[in-house]
């Protein structure tokens, strides 16, 4: 079978000297900077300076790569943790710049560094989590894109020809035929994740909904895929007879769908006003002598 463009693509963008720069490393960056715009204009709502937001970033990104390459790391700790574990084997360990993070863990790292935060600067965590999370998925739309020069995040092979063509399916160079692009897959479900999350945020006041609405959406899509993903083994208990990626992933949507509809149905009997056609009004803002006070300390 001739090689088709999407096989000839090299994971590695450029390099310096003997170091080189991983096209997922770029692509992270560039969904992560992304996501940083608009937390800065998100932010305003609630009065937090573009200063403190960058600051906010600045503690969650290293705790979300840190915990990723952890997960990915350990998720292929026979790679990893060879016999002897020497210099090398450990720089090989952390070496993020040659890609291989893992999303799921990294947000649980993020949510730290949010914690931190918030604890820093007096913020209410749930108001910070419901701006930032939902502008995850726009991140990792961008980042998934490092899956496709890795040859990586690919579904069931694609055996007819009228099929043959990106970004419905990938050539896989490894494999020498035609796989399903399980990578863009995910990546347009994502985005329409996002476009949904931020158009439900600016009209249901429900506190704590854009914090559960990322995970739901995420462990969906990333959930669903996983029947289709072929790149690596499926995680199966041999005992039981079931994926348990997949398990894990609809019962959190399940678990994080059903606390949205128990907090709305609380703040209904409250007497909230839950629903604004026009878009919820931003907070009030800050009186300028207050302003002035914060300013000097």
């Amino acid at each position: 079978m001739p090689m088709h463009w999407t096989g000839r693509v090299t994971p590695v963008a450029f390099s310096i000297g003997k170091v080189s720069v991983a096209w997922y490393g770029i692509l992270i960056t560039i969904g992560m900077l992304l996501s940083l715009a608009i937390c800065v204009r998100r932010f305003k709502r609630i009065n937090v300076k573009s200063d403190d937001v960058l600051t906010l970033f600045l503690i969650c990104i290293p705790m979300a790569v840190i915990f990723a390459r952890l997960g990915y790391v350990v998720s292929n700790y026979k790679y990893y943790f060879t016999s002897p574990y020497d210099w090398d084997a450990f720089v090989n360990t952390i070496a993020i710049w040659k890609g291989g993070l893992t999303i799921m863990w990294g947000v649980p790292g993020g949510v730290i560094g949010g914690l931190i935060w918030c604890k820093l600067y007096k913020v209410d965590f749930v108001k910070t989590a419901d701006l930032v999370l939902p502008t995850v998925l726009i991140a990792q739309v961008i980042g998934r894109w490092g899956n496709f020069f890795n040859q990586e995040l690919y579904g069931q092979p694609v055996t007819d020809p009228t099929h043959q063509w990106f970004p419905l399916a990938i050539f896989i160079a490894d494999e020498g035929g035609w796989y399903q692009a399980t990578f863009f897959y995910e990546g347009v479900l994502n985005f329409i994740g996002f476009l949904l999350l931020i158009y439900l945020y600016y009209h249901i006041d429900i506190k704590g909904m854009g914090m559960l609405s990322y995970p739901a959406w995420y462990c969906l899509v990333r959930g669903s895929l996983e029947f289709i993903r072929a790149d690596e083994p499926n995680v199966v208990d041999k005992a039981l007879g079931f994926n348990s990626v997949i398990l894990f992933c609809y019962l959190a949507a399940a678990i994080c769908i059903g606390l949205i509809v128990f907090l709305g149905i609380r703040a209904k009997k409250k007497g909230q006003k839950i629903f604004y056609k026009h878009g919820i009004p931003p907070l009030p803002a800050e009186p300028q002598k207050k302003k002035e006070e914060l300013a000097s300390l």
